[in-house]
């Protein structure tokens, strides 16, 4: 037998809903694999979820700059995660609102954690990305904004914090101050994709 007929096109078959709460939904996907074996798979899925095909949240990377000199600055955000029962350091981000694009909602999501006030840089247009597909069916775009320090708006910026959210800001170097901030593990635990751009930043400065 020709080995090529046993190699099956992963599928899913049905999912069912197991259980809800306000913000998420735990479901079992019923799936076939590609040697044509029936499995399941118990996943996560928020229950603000609009479409398949529209991001669920925004991860925000400001690019601050003022003209009185050439440093870029971004920002970080540290937050206690009960999941995890650490206080993490992340990139600002936020849900989309219904109705909202992804590039609104990173424009919102900054101004209430942050209090900056920026602009979307078209120059990066992000992809639809999954966050831990082996869990859930999460997915984001990563936004780029970028902050005018010399904007009025800018000069004296506060955070319109939502109840129950408790963000300190830190503004870091963009090329120097990044990386060296989540090694010293006193600012908490950084995100995997926080620390991969940092870590990018770091290989390409070495081997340009």
């Amino acid at each position: 037998m020709n080995r090529n007929q046993d190699i099956f096109t992963p599928s899913i078959e049905s999912v069912e809903l197991v259980g809800s709460t306000k913000w998420l939904h735990l479901k079992t996907v019923n799936w076939e694999d590609s040697k044509g074996v029936k499995r399941k798979w118990d996943m996560a899925s928020r229950a603000t979820k609009h479409s398949v095909d529209e991001a669920d949240a925004v991860v925000i990377l400001p690019i601050l700059r003022s003209k009185k000199n050439e440093k870029l600055e971004t920002i970080l955000v540290q937050q206690y995660r009960p999941p995890i029962g650490k206080t993490t350091l992340e990139l600002p981000a936020g849900l989309v609102d219904k109705g909202e694009t992804a590039e609104q909602a990173a424009i919102r999501e900054l101004r209430e954690e942050t209090g900056y006030v920026g602009t979307v840089d078209l120059l990066y247009h992000s992809r639809l990305l999954c966050m831990s597909p082996g869990i859930c069916d999460e997915t984001i775009k990563i936004i780029v904004v970028n902050v005018d320090l010399d904007d009025e708006v800018n000069l004296n910026p506060q955070q319109t914090l939502d109840d129950g959210e408790d963000i300190v800001m830190k503004r870091v170097d963009l090329l120097s101050g990044l990386k060296i901030m989540m090694e010293s593990g006193s600012e908490g635990m950084p995100i995997s994709l926080l620390y991969s751009f940092a870590l990018g930043i770091e290989l390409g400065q070495k081997y340009k």
